[in-house]
């Protein structure tokens, strides 16, 4: 649409937006000197609306959410609410606003489909928020229900223009959302104004679109509403959920903007972010901003560089975000020029995360709403059935970038799922949405990792194909910081962020004309590309690439025989035919993956990706197994736990007859087993048995459950099940091994 048509649209808009008062306070004098705000900020809650179990990282460690390494029982909404209710009682003037992405990412949606989200941030108190690429998960028709239904709050988004409202196919967006807000807070205006997600819409840029919506520039649609709302506010405010790089592109692309408070990449910025408004400058030191005139022509306005707060609160109900803020519309407090057009500038901030532990209480009122969702899953599905043990867990992003242990086990499910057997498979790490946690492995956890219901699609490529394929993933996986973005079995490749080696420059005359999309002087320029690929096998011992011809990268060491060689790989042929197995959503072009989404050799399995983990787990063997032992069940037999000892550290006899229980819970063995024992792990018996226990209570009162015997002996219990978990290791493919290499840093 041309600039004049798009502005005479916001004109319309404004009245569906007007400044609206506190009902204690409904004319406010106008303010002038020093004026205190307070934002309550959340993001990314991804549907973890109850409690879960999370081993903390070194960065979360760092904010605060517990010892590094440990296992911990962190999030919830319940908790945040009861958090936003102290940080509003200690603050002046106060704003909670949230970042979008509330929907997807535990079981909760997957049945409700968002029902509970919504309703968890009406009870809450949320004063706006913006609608972000996951509340599509289900179809922009189900975003338009649950908002309608149980928002009681603005949800925002002003760079989508809606379908007209007249086209029976429209989904009826133009109900719900509306382009900004405004907010008079004891005398202080505040305009909010919220950018919707726009990178992981893939849909949003076909016509027509499915979603109902049309994208509009970022830059221009911001300033655009900066100039609608600056003489009518005091103070603007953007919610996006745009990413890092975008936040930071739009601030200095405007001019009027004072915070942004951001989403999408999961992060927390602690400090915030100073970013200068206005980046750009001619030859004489002059700023401006580059904005189309009606005929979507490029001009310029002149304006001076002004410094905006960019913070970023985190993701999976973990954290809490809180930014003080000291505003004026007085030169004296300012510590830069100040222009009166501005309305109040930031003349100082503090900003401060309150990490979401078990510490915090929960609120009653939101866990009121929330319970009979809970009891609800309880009825429709076993989340807290068994279906493995894993020792050391398994980390979803590797060292360095490349492949992680938590994504070879995944790939690996996929492609050695009976069925699929295909030549290698491929999923992106960005979908693997949580850590596999040390310990008991339920079904509750196999849908936090796999939230989305993606099914298992077949396809064949040929060798030209995957080359395209992964300089795809080269290049997707450069532009974010050179960290590999899919996770593959059966493949091995090296991805190059800097231009491959053996890549040179083809001549050209246009943009289209190039794999990197980029001419320049002639020719294309290089970007990041896949060096080597290799899929297949020689089944030629190795011990080095010198084994295997001296093709770089080509002995495969990561799966060491018993005589501790490898084997030597196969290059893949431009000409040769390769199966793969992926997700439903990255064959139908998600992610950018149009290379996929062209292929016409599509078959969907309808085997789901978490079915296909879930499977592959419980086909495992138990930990200790062997068939050297020379049971049926490949465990080793056993009277007394000293008979673990050639089994190795940490074993422990288990039966029926001796498992005994301390009064603090600990788990021991209590005599011999008469010989029908089998080792077991102890920390696996132990950690089974707390399993229970904790089943067995309540988590907001930990008062013992009716349904539970207070005679249950869980170390029994913890005993008998770990003969027959299967054990998330190596045998399983929980392993890194350098299969996704990444140079050129």
């Amino acid at each position: 649409m041309s600039w004049r048509a798009f502005l005479s649209l916001v004109l319309a808009l404004i009245g569906a937006a007007s400044l609206t008062g506190c009902p204690e306070d409904p004319q406010p004098v106008a303010l002038k000197g020093q004026a205190k705000l307070t934002l309550l900020h959340t993001s990314d809650i991804h549907s973890r609306l109850f409690p879960y179990a999370l081993q903390i990282a070194q960065n979360d460690a760092a904010l605060g959410l517990g010892a590094a390494d440990s296992i911990a029982t962190v999030g919830g909404v319940a908790r945040i609410a009861s958090a936003v209710a102290r940080e509003r009682a200690k603050s002046d003037r106060v704003l909670h606003i949230d970042g979008g992405d509330c929907f997807q990412g535990a079981p909760v949606f997957n049945f409700y489909d968002g029902e509970a989200e919504i309703r968890a941030l009406s009870a809450m108190g949320v004063d706006a928020q913006v609608i972000a690429n996951h509340e599509f998960d289900k179809g922009a028709l189900n975003a338009r229900t649950q908002l309608y239904k149980w928002a009681n709050y603005p949800v925002l988004a002003a760079n989508y223009l809606l379908d007209d409202p007249d086209n029976p196919l429209s989904p009826g967006l133009e109900n719900v959302l509306q382009p900004f807000t405004t907010f008079n807070v004891r005398g202080l205006k505040v305009g909010v104004i919220g950018m919707g997600n726009l990178s992981s819409l893939s849909s949003l840029y076909e016509r027509p679109s499915r979603l109902g919506l049309t994208p509009l520039e970022t830059i221009d649609v911001a300033q655009a509403y900066i100039d609608l709302l600056r003489p009518l506010v005091d103070v603007i405010v953007f919610v996006t959920h745009l990413g890092l790089s975008s936040d930071q592109e739009m601030i200095r692309g405007t001019t009027g903007i004072d915070i942004v408070l951001g989403g999408h990449n999961h992060i927390v910025l602690q400090p915030p972010q100073i970013v200068e408004d206005c980046g750009r400058a001619d030859e004489t030191g002059q700023h401006f901003i580059t904005l189309k005139d009606a005929d979507g022509h490029p001009g310029r306005r002149k304006c001076n560089p002004r410094r905006v707060l960019l913070a970023h609160s985190g993701a999976f109900s973990k954290y809490l975000g809180r930014l003080d803020l000291v505003l004026s519309n007085q030169a004296v407090d300012l510590e830069f020029p100040y222009d009166p057009l501005n309305g109040f500038e930031v003349a100082s901030h503090q900003y401060s995360i309150t990490p979401i532990t078990n510490d915090l209480p929960m609120d009653r009122t939101v866990a009121e709403v929330l319970e009979p969702y809970r009891e609800g899953l309880d009825a429709l599905v076993d989340l807290d059935l068994l279906v493995g043990y894993a020792p050391d867990g398994a980390r979803r992003f590797g060292t360095g970038g490349g492949d992680s242990a938590l994504g070879n086990l995944i790939s690996s499910a996929m492609w050695r799922r009976l069925g699929i057997e295909t030549d290698f498979s491929l999923t992106n790490t960005t979908g693997i949405r949580a850590d596999l946690v040390p310990g008991p492995v339920t079904i509750e956890q196999m849908f936090n990792i796999f939230p989305f219901d993606n099914s298992i699609s077949k396809m064949q490529l040929s060798g030209s194909e995957v080359q395209e394929l992964f300089d795809f993933v080269a290049r997707r996986s450069a532009s974010r910081g050179c960290a590999t973005q899919v996770q593959i079995a059966g493949a091995r490749v090296v991805i190059n962020c800097k231009g491959c080696t053996t890549q040179k420059p083809q001549p050209c005359q246009t943009n289209e004309q190039c794999a990197s999309n980029e001419c320049v002087a002639g020719a294309c320029v290089i970007k990041a590309c896949a060096d080597r690929i290799y899929i297949g096998s020689t089944q030629t011992p190795c011990t080095s690439d010198a084994d295997c011809g001296n093709q770089p990268n080509a002995c495969d060491l990561g799966r060491l025989d018993k005589d501790g060689k490898g084997r030597c790989l196969t290059p893949i042929d431009s000409a040769g035919s390769y199966e793969l197995a992926t997700s439903t959503y990255l064959s139908q072009g998600g992610s950018g993956f149009v290379v996929l989404k062209r292929n016409t050799t599509q078959l969907d399995t309808k085997i789901q990706q978490r079915d296909a983990l879930i499977d592959w787990v419980r086909g495992g063997t138990p930990c200790g197994w062997k068939s050297e032992h020379g049971t049926d069940d490949g465990l080793k037999a056993c009277d007394v736990d000293g008979d673990c000892n050639s089994v190795g550290a940490g074993y422990v006899c288990a039966c029926a007859a001796n498992a005994a229980q301390k009064p603090d819970g600990t788990c021991f063995s209590n005599g011999g087993c008469g010989g029908k024992g089998r080792c077991v792990v102890r920390s696996c018996r132990q950690s089974v048995s707390d399993f229970f226990v904790a089943s067995c209570k309540n988590p907001e009162t930990s008062v013992q459950l009716a349904s539970c015997s207070s005679k249950l002996d869980t170390c029994q219990i913890g005993g008998e099940q770990c003969k027959y978990l299967g054990c998330v290791d190596r045998n399983l493919g929980n392993f890194s091994d350098g299969r996704v290499q990444m140079v050129g840093k």
